[in-house]
């Protein structure tokens, strides 16, 4: 089950190739033309709304700053120090167990899924 992802400045575009490789719909911050590298949070929870997209983050911030209400979805990584093939790899299993209509709000996600 493919997931629509919007990957945040904070994460490898490499990410983003991995995910697309695995059939997922994703778009990087970065190459997204009403964003682009240095968007504020709320306007990536707008774009996560209105694009009905997941959005993928290290950024506590975010998280501390910018209710669930505002986004559709967040999957969170707490520790920074997970590489982009274990983001991979994580988000894909996910995908394999709960169908993207179920996520919703904030998701802490971490190495425990591999």
């Amino acid at each position: 089950m493919a997931y629509r992802l919007l990957l945040d400045e904070n994460l490898e575009n490499d990410v983003r190739h991995r995910l697309e490789n695995l059939g997922h719909d994703v778009e990087h911050v970065d190459f997204v033309a009403e964003l682009g590298k240095g968007a504020t949070d709320e306007e990536l929870a707008k774009h996560s709304r209105e694009s009905d997209r997941a959005i993928v983050t290290y950024d506590d911030d975010f998280v501390e700053e910018v209710g669930p209400e505002q986004y559709r979805a967040v999957l969170f990584f707490e520790d920074d120090g997970v590489s982009a093939r274990e983001v991979t790899e994580i988000v894909h299993r996910m995908s394999e167990l709960y169908p993207f209509e179920e996520v919703r709000g904030l998701q802490k996600v971490g190495r425990e899924w591999l």
